[in-house]
């Protein structure tokens, strides 16, 4: 059932998640990412705010600021894996499988990369930034509209 505060954690953590895309095809431009790049990573970020954030929003701000930032955690595991899943199927004819583990294995590996290639310091203090703002909104929001 969708409440309020669901609403504001999915659509400021989308927010969040869609700035610090922007930040990182800024800082990567070697990598040609567009539109879709952002709208990618706002929908991860709203589904992992709605789903993560937004059904428990935390009890106080402390535990609010905690809740967001596990949140975080899941839009960049969330966000790696779906660019992951994108790359590989778009150069699937590229790479050399020769046992089927081997494609698991692939992504895996390219969703580390991509999560690893994320983390600098622009992006980690756009999103640690995003984060704590959108879990106060959404602790305010589950506590004053029910």
């Amino acid at each position: 059932m969708p409440t309020a505060a669901k609403l504001i954690a999915g659509l400021a953590l989308g927010l969040t998640a869609a700035v610090a895309a922007v930040i990182f095809s800024h800082e990567h431009a070697e990598l040609l990412l567009g539109l879709r790049f952002y709208f990618g990573n706002f929908m991860v970020g709203f589904f992992g705010g709605w789903y993560a954030l937004g059904r428990r929003p935390g009890y106080n701000h402390t535990s609010a600021i905690l809740s967001g930032f596990r949140s975080l955690v899941l839009i960049l595991i969330g966000s790696g894996m779906l660019f992951a899943v994108i790359f590989i199927f778009s150069n699937l004819d590229r790479t050399n499988l020769k046992d089927p583990m081997d494609l698991p294995l692939l992504w895996v590996e390219t969703s580390f990369d991509y999560v690893v290639l994320a983390l600098s310091k622009n992006v980690v203090i756009a999103l640690l930034i995003g984060g704590v703002l959108s879990s106060i909104a959404t602790f305010q929001a589950a506590l004053n509209w029910r």
